[in-house]
């Protein structure tokens, strides 16, 4: 079975977005889109082919889940989720 570890820059991208969330849209529904991450860490941790390369950093795979892309390096144990950045942030200066 494989698995998923989140880098530290990306659990503080989780909180952000729950933040954010709760905020704007209410707390049952930022829990609902953390599960929604989640769910989608543990698919790329079994799945993880299914990511497209990134060219400004050829170790990393990009998963989109509208709004945000899920940035992660692949390993023999799954994977490591790097960042997930709003889409229209500069993946240049945040990568």
């Amino acid at each position: 079975m494989a698995i998923y570890k989140t880098s530290p820059v990306a659990e503080q991208d989780l909180v952000d977005i729950y933040v954010r969330g709760s905020h704007k849209w209410g707390e049952k529904q930022a829990v609902d889109y953390q599960r929604q991450l989640i769910a989608t860490f543990h698919f790329l941790a079994e799945n993880p082919e299914l990511g497209r390369s990134v060219a400004i950093r050829p170790q990393l795979q990009r998963h989109d889940l509208d709004p945000y892309v899920i940035f992660y390096r692949k390993f023999s144990y799954g994977v490591q989720i790097a960042r997930i950045l709003y889409k229209n942030r500069s993946m240049e200066r945040h990568l």
